[in-house]
This record gives structure tokens, C-alpha cells and sequence, in this order.
């Protein structure tokens, strides 16, 4: 799953879900327990064992969370998918665990040409 997790303490599975997809786990949190997760009532030694059921069901949001999949993939997908592969004889990887794409945020975005821009905002009357 996460490779930034390993070595720790599995409880911190559930803080790094709470900081960084605390949507989808509380989505899971309301399916599974039938109430919303409040960190403050319930400590972490009773919280994990309860995330790790939700964990073990491979079609949960907080499981496609932490392994990094770009969609959550329906029941119907994953059929298609076996069936596709039972078919062929090239193993592929699922599209749901595809990385999604990202904008490199240490790559700079093409240079502006200033001239352009402010002919551009001459026209358009834009005065900053």
C-alpha cells in the first residue's frame, strides 16, 4: 500500500487517513460502524483494529486511498477486468490502479511570453 507507512506503528494508518482522506474514511467509518469517526471520543488502539476491517474489504475508499488508485473501481470493473485477462494472454495492471496524473509541481509550466500577455490585456482593456 502506502510506502511512506511502512515501519511505523499501524496506528498511524489512521491518522494519515484522517489528515489526507478524511472524506473517504469517514465515508467507510459511516458504512462499516454506522457513525462518523471522531478522534477525540475514541483513542487509536480502539480505532485501528476497527479501520482494519473496513481495510480488509479491497473496494473500500480508504483502502483505494492508501494504495494509491487513481478511480475506485466498480464490482462491474473488476469483473471485466478478470475476464479480459482470462481472455488474453498479456497480464496488464487494472486502470484503477494506475497512478493518477499529476502536474509535476518542480517542473516549471511553459515561460510567458510578456510582450503577448500585454498585448492581451491591452485589448482586453485589463489595466493592473
Amino acid at each position: 500500500m502506502d510506502a511512506g507507512l511502512e515501519g511505523r506503528p499501524k496506528s498511524l494508518t489512521v491518522l494519515h487517513l484522517w489528515l489526507e482522506h478524511r472524506a473517504a474514511l469517514q465515508y467507510d467509518w459511516l458504512h462499516a460502524w454506522g457513525r462518523p469517526l471522531d478522534l477525540k471520543a475514541m483513542p487509536l488502539y480502539a480505532a485501528w483494529p476497527m479501520l482494519q476491517q473496513i481495510l480488509m474489504d479491497h473496494s473500500s475508499h480508504s483502502y483505494a486511498a492508501l494504495a494509491g488508485y487513481a478511480w475506485i473501481p466498480d464490482p462491474a470493473d473488476k469483473y471485466i477486468h478478470a475476464y479480459n485477462q482470462g481472455m488474453s494472454k498479456i497480464r496488464i495492471r487494472p486502470p484503477w490502479q494506475a497512478k493518477p496524473m499529476r502536474a509535476d509541481p518542480a517542473k516549471p509550466k511553459r515561460p510567458h511570453d510578456e510582450r503577448l500577455r500585454r498585448r492581451l490585456k491591452t485589448r482586453l482593456g485589463i489595466t493592473e
